[in-house]
């Protein structure tokens, strides 16, 4: 049998496994059997065994490792909407007490505050909803 070739019999618990030859290239070989190595098989046909036999079963876990990266996205988003909700309030806070004035507040200063504090509410609004501020769309495309 040829020097690039794996062929191998095997008796695994108490059942006959057929003798199957597979024919690599020199390079692919080498390679093989330096994968085995590194990565604990007995031989590079233990390997390959086990390469056929996650195929066949579903893969590696390629799906297992998606989930589990798409269940770290949702966390993650999770957290950055949790923070979005607080910089808002505090935003929101922060306007009402700036646009509707301080201390010693007519009855008029704190209507036209009020007016000043929707017509700023309008406006975010319409910057969220048509995307970026040209300003913040300046910077950041710079």
């Amino acid at each position: 049998m040829s020097e690039n070739t794996l062929s191998h019999s095997l008796h695994i618990e108490g059942s006959f496994m057929a003798q199957r030859s597979i024919r690599f290239s020199e390079t692919t070989l080498q390679q093989i059997r330096q994968a085995a190595k590194q990565k604990g098989f007995k031989s590079a046909a233990a390997m390959i065994r086990h390469a056929v036999d996650q195929e066949l079963t579903g893969g590696d876990g390629v799906e297992q490792h998606i989930a589990a990266t798409l269940d770290q996205i949702q966390g993650d988003l999770l957290r950055i909407q949790r923070v979005q909700q607080t910089q808002f309030a505090f935003v929101d806070t922060l306007a009402k007490t700036l646009l509707t004035g301080l201390p010693d507040q007519s009855s008029a200063s704190v209507a036209k505050g009020k007016e000043r504090y929707e017509r700023f509410l309008k406006s975010a609004a319409a910057i969220l909803s048509n995307g970026l501020h040209p300003i913040l769309r300046d910077g950041v495309e710079q």
